[in-house]
């Protein structure tokens, strides 16, 4: 089966348990997860998935690819995210972040070699992350319930139908290689899985139940981001 008709019935999946109103579990400790032991099923897919492919692949790239070439894909991946950022500013109102973002676009277009370099840094112009699960939160929309989708790991309700918003609105969906939507994806996985070499084996290989670890930093860093955590709150990863 081809990877885009797995992401189909993935999102068919999504949507049609999204739609229904089987699940009445209550939240328990702050986390909403009435679809565990699906949700454990596709975290092992998920983490057969890394282990045979996601890891394999960051590795080589790691290794092989020059410092200044990883240099330069980073700087073009963040630069493909500033249409994203600007339109889910404006959707918010927030006209100061999405007009930093416009001036980021341009700066970085012109000057910095069509976003491969980063001179807007420079001119402290920095990036203003936003994405539609943040419009859907800004405007009320609950967090629903916990989620880890195949290929797309964890997330919530909302954050995923935010992911598949930017992703159909994303210009390079529409773009053929080498740079189209899933082009772009897969690099964004490769680069992060990387960088976080550490971080993302001690939660997947390491800690005791790598399927809680993973959803409670989830749930704890977007919570953050949205400033919707609870004061203190902390995720403690115990190694078996």
């Amino acid at each position: 089966m081809k990877l885009q008709s797995i992401g189909r019935a993935t999102a068919a999946l999504f949507v049609a348990a999204t739609l229904s109103a089987c699940a009445t579990t209550e939240a328990v400790d702050g986390v909403y997860d009435p679809y565990q032991p699906l949700n454990r099923d596709f975290h092992e897919f998920n983490k057969g998935l890394d282990t045979v492919v996601v890891r394999p692949v960051s590795s080589v790239y790691g290794d092989v690819t020059p410092g200044l070439v990883r240099l330069l894909i980073g700087n073009a991946l963040s630069h493909l995210e500033l249409p994203r950022d600007f339109a889910n500013n404006v959707f918010m109102g927030k006209w100061e972040p999405a007009g930093s973002t416009l001036a980021r676009f341009a700066v970085n277009t012109i000057v910095g070699a069509g976003g491969l370099l980063d001179p807007a840094t420079d001119f402290e112009i920095e990036k203003q992350d936003a994405d539609f699960g943040m419009t859907l939160a800004h405007y009320g929309a609950g967090e629903g319930a916990y989620w880890e989708l195949p290929f797309l790991g964890p997330g919530t309700t909302r954050s995923h139908w935010g992911r598949f918003v930017d992703f159909a609105f994303a210009p390079t969906t529409y773009i053929g290689a080498p740079i189209s939507g899933y082009t772009v994806l897969g690099l964004n996985t490769v680069e992060f899985r990387d960088t976080n070499e550490n971080a993302v084996d001690s939660v997947l290989y390491e800690s005791a139940d790598s399927y809680t670890t993973a959803r409670s930093l989830f749930l704890q860093n977007r919570r953050a981001q949205l400033g919707e955590a609870d004061d203190g709150e902390e995720v403690e990863i115990i190694a078996e």
